[in-house]
């Protein structure tokens, strides 16, 4: 089975190193040793191998793999979806060979590391440990969700911008799972927040994540973690330096940025894909945060 996606258009062809599949039980080409597997577990169970072990994964679980080889076990009753897509989808500059090499480690405060951080998820930790997490509701939706879009634009291809809508929708699935609490304890969540996994503000910013296309207000957040305006942005405050709702802005002008970056998908959808109905808004608040519009962040990285 070919793991990439090739386009419908002939002569004019195009490749993207994406690929997804739903399977009953774990698919014949998960350990491909070329590519980077997001792998849902939708319904049963099966054991990973690890170095401490079996490790129990029961529905709903998310798995992150790299192209190394995993050993699983025992499977029961297994429905899985897994997205297979090579680095280098996200940023040309991160071949295997580079990502094994640390070096993105070291550039922190330039855009490419926040890039980084949606690949180096992947990344296990020093007792062999993958990015394992168990799954609430919500966020196994919206990950179903979102798989479920990057596959629709695969098959599809609707209009000639399904490989960048299909990338998009990729990034915003890593963006997304980079708030989700890991039982895995080196991941650092996208550095979104120190916060610890069971605190009230951790709680808030998974709600937001899950919920960042869509109108949040203050209010919505006070009446749903039962909690008033002035305590809910003095918690804010003391765990992030800001307060809730300059924080849902941080996320969605950083996820914008990504999309800005890597993709030529309109400033018109990236704004409603973030949560800004009116692109004209979207524009006045990104240039306050950033400095620039969105179309001069673009141009900065085409020029």
């Amino acid at each position: 089975m070919e793991l990439f996606t090739r386009s419908f258009v002939h002569p004019v062809e195009r490749i993207v190193h994406l690929h997804a599949e739903k399977s009953a039980g774990i698919p014949k080409q998960i350990n491909d040793d070329g590519l980077y597997k997001i792998l849902l577990v939708e319904e049963g169970s099966v054991n990973l191998k690890t170095r401490k072990g079996q490790k129990l994964l029961t529905a709903p679980a998310l798995l992150l793999l790299t192209e190394e080889k995993a050993e699983f076990t025992d499977e029961r009753d297994l429905l899985t979806t897994t997205v297979y897509f090579k680095p280098t989808e996200i940023r040309e500059e991160f071949t295997l060979a580079r990502l094994h090499s640390g070096e993105f480690e070291q550039s922190r405060g330039k855009t490419i590391y926040q890039d980084y951080l949606l690949v180096s998820m992947f990344e296990k930790s020093e007792d062999g440990a993958y990015f394992a997490a168990a799954l609430d509701l919500p966020a196994f939706e919206k990950i179903k969700k979102i798989a479920g879009q990057i596959t629709e634009q695969l098959k599809k291809q609707p209009d000639g911008y399904w490989p960048c809508r299909s990338r998009s929708f990729l990034m915003e699935l890593l963006y997304f799972i980079g708030y989700i609490p890991v039982d895995c304890p080196k991941v650092v969540c996208a550095e979104t927040t120190e916060t610890g996994a069971d605190s009230v503000v951790g709680e808030i910013i998974r709600y937001m994540s899950e919920h960042i296309s869509e109108t949040i207000t203050q209010e919505d957040l006070t009446r749903k973690f039962f909690v008033n305006r002035n305590r809910l942005n003095e918690l804010f405050v003391k765990e992030t330096s800001m307060t809730a709702m300059n924080y849902l802005t941080r996320m969605r002008i950083n996820l914008a940025q990504i999309m800005l970056a890597d993709t030529e998908i309109s400033i018109a959808e990236i704004s409603l894909r973030v949560g800004f109905e009116d692109a004209n808004y979207f524009g006045k608040v990104f240039k306050k945060h950033t400095g620039v519009t969105p179309t001069k962040y673009r141009d900065s990285f085409y020029t």
